[in-house]
């Protein structure tokens, strides 16, 4: 529960954007022992504003919010909504989200602050999210991983990438288009850098030509000689011949790396 307890106090909203929140407000107003039930239902807020939901109760009055709820039926627009108690001086934030549409946000008679999402099913306080340092450090076991931060961790795939020989992607993760630097030699690409080129590994593997093991069909991938930088890796294939082995094209490249990310 709130309460507004003088002619100043208010209960109010404040939003950020153009969005379409449906505010609905039910008290009980104490005047001299004789409560009486209320509720309010303020009109649609349609712009980035600032909004009474609770109006100050009268002279030697106490008003009691029981319930507040907050529904964002806009289409499309997600809102930052911000409750506040302002006493007519000093404006307190009790609680702040962004609805999504379709989402509400709602205080119920015990005081508690609930988010439901837009099928109506609360969204549940999972406790503070991990930062990239966390992850990578891996070491907390009090905070929570996102799948925003998940990657940071030292034990993630970085990046990783299936590429045709003339230098195509036909998966990846974190990969831009690989640069084709000629027969059985590319180069890939990491859309977001390691820290450092010697702050990760790469496995590379390649598709042979066919299933039989000759010479001709037989491909052995590397990392180049100095092929490795903070935004790229650069790899060579060759084939089995003797002697002196030649730079051949694989069916498909495989290129996985892990470390520390930028």
């Amino acid at each position: 529960m709130i309460l507004l307890t003088s002619t100043s106090d208010v209960l109010r909203v404040v939003t950020d954007a153009a969005g379409d929140i449906e505010p609905h407000a039910s008290y009980l107003t104490n005047n001299a022992g004789t409560v009486t039930p209320g509720r309010t239902n303020t009109a649609s807020i349609t712009t980035a504003t600032t909004t009474t939901v609770v109006a100050a109760p009268g002279a030697s009055q106490e008003r009691n919010v029981k319930q507040l709820s907050l529904h964002n039926n806009h289409a499309s627009q997600a809102v930052t909504v911000t409750v506040e108690h302002f006493d007519g001086t000093t404006a307190e934030v009790l609680a702040k989200c962004v609805l999504a549409a379709g989402e509400r946000l709602s205080l119920d008679a015990a005081g508690i602050w609930t988010h439901y999402d837009a099928n109506g099913g609360p969204y549940v306080g999972i406790g503070p999210v991990a930062t990239q340092a966390e992850m990578e450090a891996g070491t907390s076991t009090t905070v929570v991983v996102t799948p925003g931060r998940q990657h940071y961790h030292k034990s993630a795939v970085k990046a990783w990438g299936q590429f045709t020989a003339a230098g195509a992607t036909t998966a990846g993760y974190n990969v831009d288009t690989p640069t084709d630097n000629g027969t059985g030699d590319i180069t890939v690409n990491f859309t977001t850098d390691f820290s450092a080129a010697n702050a990760y590994a790469v496995i590379v593997q390649v598709e042979m030509t066919a299933t039989t093991y000759a010479v001709a069909n037989a491909r052995t991938p590397h990392i180049r000689s100095g092929g490795l930088a903070a935004g790229t890796c650069r790899c060579d294939c060759i084939d089995g011949t003797a002697t002196t082995q030649l730079v051949k094209d694989p069916t498909s490249w495989h290129v996985h790396a892990a470390g520390d990310h930028a």
